[in-house]
């Protein structure tokens, strides 16, 4: 198949990663795979492997240049299927698409992304897509709060992520605590900071570095400042290479309020981290059944939080490493990319 990937979002997060990483390992098991996106660094991205890439701006919704661009674009690429978002990218390659007849998936990455609206209805009506999200959790909930989604084929497919080659094979010294979600306001950072600074008063030796950039990112900075972290805090900025973070650490922490499942979560175990995440939304569909205990009760995250590091933190290295070793496996078996992408390429070979 040749599928055409098309991205609006003007931040990088698990939607964007999702896209890339998708593409990335369908053009691997020999389909043919394109991305359109407003985002830079996605396109260049992209192209570093090896898939043909176009940065474009899109313009406002049923922009007659915009849906002229794609016309020419799925045309000359010969696209099969073309793969959008939740908005602006169905209402400019969308209606392009459904000219030219070619089947449209939209993808959900959260129930809130939609709205029970006149302008989604009609949307949904005009264009016809076949409906992805990342979890059972998306799914009902989209059904539940927009009835018109209850027409439409909706599949719910894990978004997948590349293991390490390797299972982990040691525990650092000091142990290091990492988070990767884009720091916003519904992230839940500041419950974490209050939990290290309890386990800091305790007398634990640890690292903990929050990878990223967003909103929130100076008042979290502040926060940790104010508590008196800077010397057990790093916070890294933007970086291109998550892997190189999370092969520092041994712990892996989502705090988010509520997630959809949790893109970052999935590269955290399938490198071999241990995760601890607020007990809300799609998680527990990916969660290792034996570490029940690092699920954070959501009414008490920061003693949750603190408990649930702290017994991680004193845990002799071996048990650690147990631990490391079998996230690591239940990934591989549950949520690695290329059995991910399989399944969302047998999907898509199905539509008419």
């Amino acid at each position: 198949m040749n599928i055409t990937f098309v991205n609006a979002i003007r931040f990088w997060g698990g939607v964007m990663t999702w896209c890339v990483d998708m593409a990335d390992c369908l053009q691997k098991q020999g389909h043919t795979t394109s991305l359109v996106a407003r985002l830079a660094p996605a396109v260049e991205k992209a192209r570093s492997l090896g898939i043909h890439a176009e940065e474009y701006s899109f313009g406002c919704d049923f922009n007659p240049a915009a849906i002229a661009y794609f016309l020419r674009f799925f045309l000359r690429h010969k696209t099969d299927v073309m793969v959008g978002n939740i908005s602006k990218e169905l209402r400019t390659a969308g209606v392009a698409a459904r000219m030219l007849g070619i089947p449209i998936v939209q993808h959900i990455g959260a129930p809130k992304d939609v709205d029970d609206r006149r302008k989604t209805r009609l949307t949904q009506h005009l264009l016809k897509p076949h409906i992805v999200t990342c979890s059972d959790f998306v799914r009902n909930r989209l059904l539940e709060r927009v009835p018109v989604y209850r027409q439409y084929d909706v599949r719910a497919i894990f978004p997948g992520t590349q293991p390490a080659s390797v299972p982990p094979r040691s525990v650092g010294s000091p142990r290091t605590i990492i988070a990767t979600s884009r720091l916003d306001v519904e992230k839940g950072y500041p419950d974490l900071l209050q939990a290290v600074a309890k386990l800091k008063k305790r007398g634990f030796d640890f690292r903990c570095v929050i990878v990223g950039t967003g909103r929130s990112a100076e008042d979290l900075r502040r926060q940790s400042a104010e508590l008196g972290l800077d010397d057990v805090v790093e916070f890294t900025g933007f970086v291109t290479n998550v892997q190189e973070q999370l092969d520092r650490a041994d712990i892996f922490v989502l705090p988010t309020y509520c997630e959809a499942l949790g893109i970052a979560l999935q590269e955290a175990m399938a490198n071999g981290l241990v995760p601890v995440a607020r007990n809300a939304g799609g998680p527990r569909e990916i969660w290792p059944p034996d570490m029940q205990r690092q699920l954070v009760s959501t009414e008490t995250p920061i003693e949750g939080f603190e408990n649930a590091l702290a017994d991680l933190l004193q845990k002799p290295d071996e048990e650690l490493l147990a631990m490391k070793q079998a996230a690591y496996g239940h990934a591989v078996r549950t949520f690695s990319l290329d059995k991910q992408a399989r399944e969302f390429a047998d999907w898509m070979q199905g539509f008419k």
